[in-house]
């Protein structure tokens, strides 16, 4: 997403040149944490106790639950996904589907997306000890591709046709659904930083925000509701 931003944006005004640096949640956090004129795409925020931070959403974003296209397995219910992520069901065929075991896929510690999930399904509850770790939502695509009996989660924009979206609580992963409101993984992607954005990056925030933008931000992203822009 940062990359197709600022490459419209460029477009726009050709005389802003972007520094951009890609990395899991909390390395880009320790990024923000260390220069105050950086800012952080994200759609997890900072916890109060790493001291305030400004915070400016641009989009929304949601968690999609993949499996792999064989399974018939269709829908979830947030309490059903939360047991299979804590371990206490382990066959799909508890679920309605074949007599497969369930492999759990899930992101790394320090992950933005990871966070997100566990504070939308798992709260306080621990993920399964016998999940396997994938390093990025590309590798969770990739496992639960290859794994018939994988389950994984990813934000909606990794989607692609080597695995299937379940509905969660009847309710498909599509960007229509997450820009109004009705899919229950929603979460919404902000600029975060240390102080308030000035001349450069409060124009490219502003423009993001601003229909062109938010017409690129649609094309994997749902837009802003307008209750989101403050």
């Amino acid at each position: 997403l940062i990359n197709t931003l600022t490459a419209a944006y460029s477009r726009v005004n050709s005389a802003v040149v972007f520094e951009v640096n890609t990395g899991n949640y909390e390395a880009m956090v320790d990024q923000v944490l260390l220069h105050d004129d950086a800012y952080l795409l994200t759609n997890y925020l900072p916890p109060e106790e790493l001291g305030p931070m400004i915070a400016l959403p641009i989009g929304q974003d949601g968690i999609a639950v993949i499996v792999h296209p064989a399974n018939v397995v269709g829908n979830l219910t947030v309490a059903r996904l939360r047991s299979i992520y804590q371990g206490w069901i382990n066959n799909w065929a508890e679920l309605g589907g074949a007599d497969l075991p369930i492999t759990v896929i899930s992101r790394e510690d320090g992950s933005g997306t990871r966070l997100v999930f566990e504070n939308l399904v798992m709260g306080d509850r621990r993920t399964t000890t016998t999940a396997q770790i994938a390093p990025s939502s590309a590798a969770v695509v990739t496992s639960v591709a290859r794994t018939p009996g994988a389950i994984g989660y990813v934000s909606m924009s990794y989607l692609n046709s080597s695995v299937y979206p379940l509905r969660i609580e009847n309710v498909a992963p599509t960007l229509e659904n997450v820009a109004n409101n009705a899919y229950p993984l929603r979460a919404l992607v902000y600029f975060a930083g240390l102080q308030e954005p000035e001349t450069h990056f409060r124009n490219f925030i502003g423009w993001a925000q601003s229909p062109d933008g938010q017409a690129v931000i649609a094309q994997n992203y749902a837009p802003l509701l307008n209750e989101d822009v403050r």
